[in-house]
């Protein structure tokens, strides 16, 4: 359906997600002006915004008013803002004053646990929308709408390989919970035979604070780490090689990560700690496997399974068209949860 709506997005470009979800807008016949929601996509700029704030202040004010002055004299449908990490409940009003027909949407790919400053923000906007469920069930206004796939992984869910490279892939931001439980879990798998690739990126400035700061990354080392993050296109040669995907949630968030839904989108299996996933209607035991205890046989077991095709109508209302077509046309979320749960 074209929808001839004029869209000022703005978001993190992280991963390269945003040129995906820019592609999907037009596809859907939308135009769109995009903004980074960061002055900087510089390691220090990141940094200082993580772990001091008010350090960019005056950077932050400076690139807002930027978005100020070139689109005050644009016409915008929606204003859609993913995350909103670094602007303030002002800065959002100003925002709603030259733009007071547009309908403003908020999406929380990350909890709000982790930027309660966002909380703030909820009230402010028409609709506001959470991948993380628990978000939803404690602060009013929050409508659930989990994170989607690609086309690129669905084409890779579409080719047919009758033996990949690794048998596990894991390509993350090492968070402690995440460093702490790969450092001792991977190597005895590996022991067993796994096959398995690891890539724990890490900002340089953050794996700095961390090893000073932080009881989890002391006695680290920097070999351990990526300091680039992979491209869009690494990923995606790195999962076609792969039979499953190893994931560790954030401690402190419930939504079931993007690359959980990739790899729902890839047709891949997986091997997850995030319990919730078992609410999920595509939720199948052959195909994900639930961490609560480290059971290396469990685990070999679990491998050793082939990936069991799930009901095409659930696949598909975890797509990008699907969750771009929620935001757009302001409709309530769908029914993601298996009945009676």
């Amino acid at each position: 359906m074209r929808n001839n709506k004029n869209v000022l997005y703005i978001g993190t470009p992280f991963f390269g997600y945003y040129k995906q979800i820019i592609t999907e807008f037009e596809e859907q016949g939308c135009s769109v002006d995009y903004y980074n929601d960061r002055p900087s996509e510089g390691a220090l700029t990141k940094g200082l915004i993580k772990i001091k704030r008010s350090l960019m202040n005056y950077f932050i004010q400076k690139y807002f008013e930027k978005i100020m002055t070139e689109t005050q004299n644009k016409s915008y449908d929606i204003v859609f803002i993913v995350n909103c990490k670094v602007f303030t409940p002002m800065m959002i009003l100003k925002l709603k004053d030259i733009h007071k027909n547009a309908r403003f949407v908020l999406y929380m790919w990350d909890s709000l646990t982790l930027y309660p400053n966002s909380k703030d923000l909820i009230p402010l906007f028409d609709r506001a929308y959470s991948f993380d469920s628990d978000d939803c069930d404690n602060f009013k206004g929050l409508s659930f709408l989990p994170l989607f796939y690609c086309k690129t992984y669905e084409n890779v869910g579409r080719e047919v390989v009758s033996e990949r490279q690794y048998d596990i892939v894991s390509v993350c931001t090492a968070h402690p919970n995440r460093y702490v439980i790969l450092k001792d879990l991977f190597p005895r798998l590996e022991s067993k035979g796994v096959r398995i690739f690891s890539y724990l990126f890490l900002n340089k400035f953050q794996y700095i604070y961390n090893k000073a700061c932080l009881s989890a990354f002391k006695g680290s080392k920097s070999i351990e780490f990526k300091f680039i993050p992979l491209s869009e296109k690494e990923n995606l040669e790195i999962l076609k090689k792969s039979n499953t995907v190893f994931d560790i949630q954030h401690n402190q968030q419930s939504g079931l990560t993007m690359r959980t839904i990739e790899t729902l989108g890839a047709k891949r299996k997986m091997i997850t700690t995030n319990t919730n996933v078992k609410k999920y209607d595509f939720y199948n035991e052959n195909n994900i496997l639930v961490l609560e205890e480290y059971n290396l046989n469990t685990i070999e077991n679990f491998l050793k399974q082939e990936y069991e095709p799930i009901d095409e109508q659930i696949y598909i209302k975890y797509s990008l068209h699907s969750w771009l077509e929620t935001i757009i046309s302001d409709e309530n979320s769908k029914r993601y949860f298996i009945v009676g749960l």
